[in-house]
């Protein structure tokens, strides 16, 4: 057998792929630093390896050289392609490492433009009460301001920074360094006030354009309620870069107090009086047999329960006897947790002890007036000759009674006209003996109709509006709660009367009607007042009215409802005006609004107009609860207070939606910060530089040298 000897030579390189690092640098991408791309001359490293590595010849003995040229020629090709292989492995894997560490990224849609200098950075931190909801890391006020510090350390510590809440501090209204901004944002609590979005990006615009730094970026961290956060009124400044923080509540539910009011706006010491509370579940889930318990000065009057379906509003009545006369300072509460500041509900009323009334006679008195009035302790009835009329004692009186008198002087027609327009209530009986012209002239004042002439055909009342507040309560109800009258019913014959224009204004009503179909009573509001004008005297020549049983709750309903009301109740960070009786202060003392037992005292603005006297508090009170108005020592006024319940209804804003309402903006640079797992300060950072990639360059170094291992080990 002839051994044979095959000689196997070091291949040769005949082509380098030269062009790799330049397929890389033809990607979309740009370099946070460039430089470290010089290491790609280390690609040379491996070329020379494997030009300088000369193996050895081996010798491979054969029983049969027939083959011999054949399998040298299949051993060499096979050889080569194996160390391309390898080359290739080693240059690719040395080539992705050098790239990861000068950190390539994808530039962003919306790259922000990498400006020299400070910048300028605005962070609105919400602070509203419905930042007390529970989300998976805790409240969400303290996630915001963990969010507002991470957003700062994600800038060098020579930016600058200002922080803006609800409150519009004036702290709040200047640039600061990053370690001050961290001292603010851990000050920050929840507060009573409550801001729209665009409201608060005004703002920001404000205050950027008057920072001279060249680029200016504005965060709005908020749970984006959508009774505050519709942006389609936002005016953002294009010069500005936007993000919006979006926080999410683990659970949106709430059970509020809407509002209370009273079914009968006459209130009178023993008198049972009803308060409605209306509800609000804004919640999924049915509530039922929720406790809800009703204090009037400090003193439980009711107690009760209620159910009510999801994302639905119910009415309770409590039902309590006024016991006292004076201010009455009353208090509804419920219970739900977490958000607990719309859970009591404040509000306060006076209770006078008689209603005074003063009726203005021509001579001698009525005595229909003196029989219904003069001995009820309700009113406080007196009786005063037109001529010996005390002007400045009119506006004493709830309700004052025109009986008749012959004529009206002008200085009376003007002072009834103040007295109406300051919320005082008039009744007008015309005059006996037919003189209407100073009747006209006082109800030309008033914008009213006038008497035109005397209708003597004898007739009767044919309707009464029982829908009115004079009537309402009257007569009995049916099963459906409506007021139906018999055809048959007795109502009261009117021998004569003055014929009224019928032209009805707006506000006007008609509560008693002859068979002509012309008015016999009409209602019409006046200022802040109401007038009741009659067609007939209370004269048994002209009519059988004063005789009549329909005389006394006509009249009496009118005296009960003049008596002065007043908003149950006020809401907190408002310019709120209050009316005070022009008889309660002189015009010259210095009125404040106190808090009992909290030491809160402001002193409001004062401001008069004709006889009335108004406080204006200009967004001093933020608190809720009990206010009084002092005149010195006395207390001449009881106010409450309560947070303003849009903050109540935790319905926010999608992800999506947001999106759908910043496209409709005329303004593209603004971001959605979507921050779940990842750390806001990436997502920060991909925003502004583009999505890194300098991992997905390692991960492909490693999987390069991973096929260099197993072409040298497994492919022989």
């Amino acid at each position: 057998m002839i051994l044979g000897r095959i000689v196997m030579r070091p291949y040769q390189i005949k082509k380098i792929p030269a062009t790799l690092p330049g397929f890389f640098l033809s990607l979309a991408m740009q370099f946070v630093n460039p430089f470290f791309l010089i290491a790609l001359a280390a690609l040379a490293i491996p070329i020379l390896i494997h030009l300088f590595n000369f193996r050895k010849y081996k010798k491979v003995y054969f029983t049969n050289v027939h083959y011999l040229q054949e399998i040298q020629q299949e051993t060499k090709k096979q050889s080569q392609l194996r160390q391309l292989l390898i080359l290739l492995a080693r240059l690719l894997a040395i080539a992705s490492l050098v790239i990861a560490f000068a950190q390539p990224y994808i530039p962003a849609s919306k790259q922000q433009k990498k400006l020299t200098g400070q910048r300028a950075v605005s962070i609105y931190l919400d602070n509203s009460f419905s930042m007390e909801a529970i989300a998976t890391e805790g409240k969400l006020i303290d996630v915001a301001k963990t969010k507002a510090l991470e957003i700062a350390s994600a800038y060098p510590q020579s930016d600058l920074f200002q922080l803006l809440t609800n409150d519009f501090e004036g702290r709040h209204q200047r640039f600061v360094s990053q370690e001050e901004f961290r001292k603010l944002v851990e000050e920050v609590q929840v507060s009573a006030a409550s801001r729209m979005i665009p409201e608060v990006i005004t703002r920001q615009n404000d205050l950027l354009e008057d920072n001279q730094k060249v680029s200016k970026d504005a965060y709005l961290i908020s749970d984006f309620q959508k009774n505050t956060a519709s942006l389609v009124q936002a005016k953002p400044d294009s010069t500005v870069s936007w993000f919006l923080v979006p926080l999410v509540a683990e659970k949106k539910d709430n059970l509020y107090i809407d509002t209370v009011f009273f079914i009968s706006p006459v209130h009178q010491p023993g008198q049972q009086v009803s308060l409605r509370v209306r509800i609000h579940n804004a919640s999924g889930e049915s509530l039922e047999k929720i406790p809800v318990k009703l204090t009037i000065n400090n003193v439980q009057k009711a107690l009760s329960s209620f159910s009510v379906g999801a994302n639905a509003t119910t009415e309770v009545t409590l039902p309590f006897t006024e016991n006292t006369s004076g201010i009455q300072y009353g208090q509804v509460e419920i219970v739900d947790y977490p958000i607990v500041y719309d859970d009591k509900f404040y509000f306060s009323y006076p209770v006078l002890p008689s209603i005074p009334v003063l009726c203005i006679n021509e001579k001698g008195e009525n005595s229909y007036l003196n029989a219904l009035f003069e001995n009820d302790s309700t009113i406080r009835f007196t009786n005063s000759q037109v001529r010996q009329l005390d002007y400045g004692n009119l506006f004493a009186n709830a309700l004052l009674i025109l009986n008749s008198p012959e004529e009206i002087s002008s200085g009376l027609a003007q002072e009834l006209n103040r007295y109406l327009q300051a919320g005082g209530n008039l009744v007008v009986f015309p005059p006996v003996k037919g003189k209407t012209d100073s009747y006209n002239a006082l109800l030309s004042l008033f914008s009213l109709p006038g008497y035109t002439g005397i209708d003597t055909v004898k007739q009767r009342i044919t309707a009464i509006n029982v829908e009115s507040t004079i009537y309402n309560d009257v007569f009995e109800k049916n099963g459906s709660g409506k007021v139906v009258l018999p055809d048959n019913i007795d109502l009261p014959m009117v021998q004569k009367h003055y014929v009224l224009l019928q032209e009805i204004r707006s506000g006007e009503e008609v509560l008693l009607k002859l068979q002509n179909n012309q008015p016999f009573l009409i209602s019409a509001p006046v200022g802040k007042g109401r007038v009741y004008i009659f067609s007939a005297p209370a004269d048994d020549a002209w009519t059988m009215f004063p005789k009549h049983m329909i005389f006394v709750p006509t009249l009496y309903k009118i005296a009960l409802l003049s008596n002065p009301s007043h908003p149950l109740y006020h809401i907190t960070g408002e310019n709120t005006t209050i009316e005070i009786p022009s008889d309660s202060l002189p015009e010259t003392n210095v009125y404040k609004l106190n808090k009992p037992g909290s030491g809160y005292e402001v002193i409001p603005e004062i401001r008069k107009f004709g006889t009335n006297i108004s406080l204006i508090t200009h967004d001093q009170i933020n608190d809720a609860g009990f206010y009084n108005v002092l005149h010195g020592a006395k207390t001449v006024a009881g106010l409450a207070f309560n947070f303003n319940r849009k903050e109540s209804d935790l319905n926010c804003f999608s992800v999506a939606e947001l999106e759908q309402q910043i496209n409709r903006l005329p303004v593209k640079d603004i971001h959605i910060l979507r921050e779940k797992k990842s750390s806001l300060v990436r997502e920060i950072h991909q925003i502004k530089q583009g999505t890194p990639l300098w991992k997905w360059f390692i991960l492909l170094a490693l999987l390069f040298i991973a096929c260099e291992i197993a072409l040298i080990r497994l492919l022989k």
